[in-house]
């Protein structure tokens, strides 16, 4: 009885081990050859509901490439990245960890879950080898439950960056090899502007610049009927779609979608779905209709007429009512059915709501949005100009002016007004985007590292609070405490200057500024100037014979002699910081001013 006890407590505690090991990802390297679970059941025949998709569509050895893997819940799953040559099961480079994962396969070479909570999209890195010359395929498994699982989804093939052609790859829907006659990642085509746009003949969303445009989206009513033409520019030739989300908060998930996608063979066929979460699932309707289709010089064309108004369907949203548009285009893969993965980093939403009716033409938001305009604009002028003026005068020109404003020190009353001006700016511009988003402002679908925009925005604003705060409680000059203050005062003023620049850098890069890459070479040359000037200013104090320390020039002007000192710089030494100040009160104003100018026309690159 007693060894009966034993075997089955030992039973069940190999159970419970191996059960919780596999839902945390661990004991999975069993799997790492074949990628099939120990799980005792066999895998599922069926047409896999998952994709991995990747950015870029070329990858240089050393530089990650960005992994989703989306689709219906799953629980757990394992991805590696192998030679797309024959049946390869070498695993090439490594893949980071994001939340919910682990490494495995003894190394980093694979990637797993590490909790069993349901997930629908994970995004994370892979790091090519610095040796790479081969064609890549991800390989992963997906599981729902102990015994629903699908083994050996693959993406389609990634090829090195100046390859020559497009070797065979895998269609992820039904892993057969498919051929391609042209290279995977291309040029976007050129869309001409619509002239019929003008208000008075159709509604139109678009996103143009001058003649040339992204996307057009136009659409009439047509008796019971609407007719929505769509023409965009796309970058995969061996598959790609466009497609039209109807939202009731610019926000993906819950959403209407329609659009058309075209495959390898060159057909065009039309879908509709919905956006459950970030995930567009497909269905089929047989009340949008594909009208007219085109695919050509990497321009993709097409018509869908739908009802305005489908009785009973709560998939197909009543257009008559006002909707915000989305608008996004990626890769697809047109087999049997349509399966679409993650759009592009790019995608557009409408400005305005707008219903079948409406005649003119919606820009998208951010591109027509004077908030973020104003946001942009106000914190350019708050720290490129007044933090930078602010900053190097308490600094540096505490000797240069004797003379007082109101019984205060010039140097003071200059630092003064410039930092009241930053915190007004910096608390007005933080405000309207607040206002405009009505709530926390995430970073979706942009470069990883521009999601710390906001973040840093917070701790930003956080900073410009606290250094006049802690100027009500400072000490009295030659107490022993002041140059605490001092040194409080400095770092929290400098931090907040530093982490303001970039987070410029970064918000000139979001999408929703549409500014032209070169912006950055304006912030660059600022930051330049800025580090020449202070070099340049340390120097010419330290070469002056008379050395004057931090605390003894204060604010005002009193007679104290633990305050004024008998000396001062020399006259040349004055003059030539004099000269420096106004030479960079032009140059950070003209650079602020060009920044400024470019977010307010707001005509960005793909660059």
């Amino acid at each position: 009885m007693t060894l009966l006890l034993q075997t089955i407590v030992l039973i069940c505690a190999v159970t419970v081990r191996t059960a919780l090991g596999y839902n945390t990802g661990i004991g999975l390297d069993p799997a790492c050859e074949n990628l099939t679970p120990q799980h005792g059941a066999q895998a599922q025949t069926s047409t896999s509901p998952y994709t991995i998709s990747f950015t870029p569509a070329s990858y240089t050895p050393g530089q990650p490439v960005s992994v989703t893997i989306s689709g219906a819940p799953f629980r757990g799953f394992m991805i590696q990245a192998r030679r797309a040559a024959g049946s390869s099961t070498t695993m090439l480079g490594s893949f980071t960890v994001v939340d919910n994962t682990r490494q495995a396969c003894s190394g980093s070479q694979a990637l797993v879950h590490s909790s069993g909570n349901d997930k629908t999209s994970l995004t994370f890195n892979w790091i090519p080898p610095a040796d790479a010359a081969d064609s890549v395929v991800f390989r992963a498994t997906f599981v729902q439950t102990e015994v629903t699982f699908w083994t050996n989804v693959a993406s389609w093939q990634l090829n090195p960056a100046g390859s020559s052609g497009n070797p065979p790859s895998l269609n992820p829907a039904t892993q057969t090899p498919v051929t391609a006659t042209t290279t995977t990642a291309q040029s976007l085509g050129t869309v001409a502007a619509d002239p019929e746009c003008d208000g008075t003949t159709k509604g139109c969303f678009t996103s143009c610049t001058g003649n040339t445009c992204k996307f057009i989206v136009s659409w009439k009513e047509d008796g019971t009927d609407v007719v929505y033409n769509f023409t965009a520019a796309v970058e995969f030739s061996d598959g790609s779609y466009v497609a039209l989300g109807f939202s009731s908060d610019s926000k993906m998930g819950g959403d209407s979608v329609m659009g058309c996608a075209f495959g390898t063979n060159g057909t065009v066929v039309s879908f509709t779905a919905e956006n459950v979460g970030k995930i567009s699932s497909t269905f089929a309707d047989g009340n949008v209709q594909l009208v007219s289709k085109s695919y050509n010089n990497g321009v993709l064309k097409c018509s869908l007429r739908r009802p305005i108004n489908i009785g009973g369907s709560d998939k197909l949203f009543n257009v008559s009512q006002p909707w915000t548009l989305l608008f996004a285009r990626g890769r697809a893969f047109v087999a049997t059915g349509v399966s679409l993965t993650n759009h592009l980093s790019e995608n557009y939403v409408s400005e305005a709501a707008v219903t079948s009716k409406f005649r003119g033409n919606v820009n998208v938001q951010g591109e027509g949005n004077p908030m973020y305009k104003a946001h942009g604009c106000l914190m350019v002028a708050a720290w490129l100009i007044f933090s930078s003026i602010g900053i190097i005068t308490a600094r540096f020109y505490k000797p240069v002016w004797k003379n007082t404003i109101l019984s205060l020190k010039v140097w003071f009353q200059i630092h003064r007004l410039c930092m009241v001006l930053v915190f007004c700016l910096t608390a007005i511009g933080f405000i309207i985007i607040f206002v405009e988003e009505k709530e926390w402002s995430k970073v979706e679908n942009e470069a990883e590292y521009l999601s710390g925009h906001p973040i840093i925005g917070v701790i930003v604003m956080i900073l410009t609070v606290l250094n006049p705060v802690m100027s009500l409680f400072r000490c009295d000059p030659g107490t022993p405490k002041r140059p605490l203050f001092n040194w409080a005062h400095f770092i929290v003023g400098v931090s907040a200057h530093i982490l303001a620049v970039i987070a410029i850098f970064f918000g000139v890069r979001l999408r929703g500024a549409v500014t032209p890459y070169y912006t950055v070479y304006i912030l660059g040359a600022y930051v330049a100037w800025i580090l020449f000037v202070e070099i340049l200013l340390e120097l010419i104090t330290l070469c002056d014979k008379r050395i004057i320390t931090q605390d003894t020039y204060e604010m005002g002007s009193s007679d104290n002699p633990k305050v004024n000192p008998p000396g001062s710089e020399s006259k040349k030494t004055i003059l030539i910081k004099r000269v420096i100040l106004v030479l960079h009160c032009v140059v950070v104003a003209s650079l602020a001013a060009a920044v400024m100018a470019i977010i307010g026309v707001g005509e960005g690159s793909d660059s």
